[in-house]
């Protein structure tokens, strides 16, 4: 279901890998941010915020080999992580 928001077709094997990696890191990284407290939860949601900073970079360099669908969801979704994760960091502070 992601791949095709993302405008991919996500039916071969190589595909579905990246998505599950993807998946894995945020659960975990996402567990590590709800189960810890004070400064641990801190410094969880800082590595959210940077996983999200290089997804959107990654989707910057990589936006001219997609379609304009695909190119506008690999930099916008990881745009709004940022800013919801900016937010949050700064709100936990």
């Amino acid at each position: 279901m992601a791949a095709k928001m993302f405008g991919f077709s996500g039916t071969d094997g190589q595909s579905r890998y990246l998505w599950r990696l993807f998946g894995v890191r945020d659960v975990l990284v996402g567990l590590g941010t709800v189960t810890a407290s004070g400064p641990r939860r801190r410094t969880w949601a800082r590595v959210g915020l940077a996983c999200d900073v290089a997804d959107g970079a990654a989707g910057v360099l990589g936006r001219t080999e997609v379609n304009r669908v695909s190119a506008a969801a690999m930099v916008g979704v990881p745009a709004a992580a940022v800013a919801f994760g900016a937010w949050a960091v700064t709100r936990e502070s």
